[in-house]
Parts: structure tokens; C-alpha cells; sequence
């Protein structure tokens, strides 16, 4: 899947209602279809909750699994990550992605 950012204040506030959210492993994932060209992505972690090299390695994790996604739809992804889903591996992040029921249709 390709995908820009999602980088405006009011797309993250539009994401960020009970009916698009999924959490596993306290991992929270909110999807919504979108009418764009592209997909779009919005990674947050907290830097109360790990260091920089932490940080970026888990958007790096994020970014690869998004980029392995196949589906017709374009959507908007905000990933919201804490200290627990910070060390979840890539095939983990991959299955709790997956498992949201927008991507499933």
C-alpha cells in the first residue's frame, strides 16, 4: 500500500472516535476509509514512554508492515503506541493491524 502522512490536527481528532479504534496488546489502531488517492499515516508515541531510538524503531516497524498491506481501499491509519506495544515485534504488529474489521472487508 502507498502512503502519505497524515499530518494535520483535525485529520488525527477525525480518527480518534470509539467506532474506528482496535487495541490489542496495548496497541491502539484507528482506521477509517477515506475518499483520498492515497492512503494516509499517522504514528504517535509519547517520549514520557520511550527514548528516541525506541521511538523510531517502532515507526520503522509500523511503516513496514503499512507498506505490506494489499487492499483496494484507501484509508487513513493512525497507530497510537506505548511503552508495551513498543517492543512488539514486526509479525505481531502485522496481525493486530490486520485484524481491524475495516481492513477485513
Amino acid at each position: 500500500m502507498e502512503f502519505t502522512a497524515l499530518n494535520k490536527k483535525f485529520h488525527f481528532e477525525n480518527l480518534r472516535e470509539e467506532k474506528f479504534c482496535f487495541t490489542a496488546k496495548s496497541l491502539k489502531v484507528f482506521i477509517k476509509e477515506n475518499n483520498q488517492e492515497l492512503s494516509r499515516l499517522g504514528i504517535t508515541i509519547s517520549s514520557k514512554f520511550a527514548n528516541a531510538v525506541i521511538r523510531n524503531r517502532f515507526k520503522r516497524r509500523i511503516k513496514e508492515v503499512v507498506r505490506g498491506i494489499e487492499t483496494k481501499q484507501t484509508v487513513d491509519i493512525l497507530v497510537l503506541g506505548n511503552t508495551e506495544s513498543s517492543k512488539l515485534s514486526t509479525l505481531e504488529i502485522k496481525e493486530i493491524i490486520l485484524s481491524h474489521p475495516t481492513l477485513k472487508k
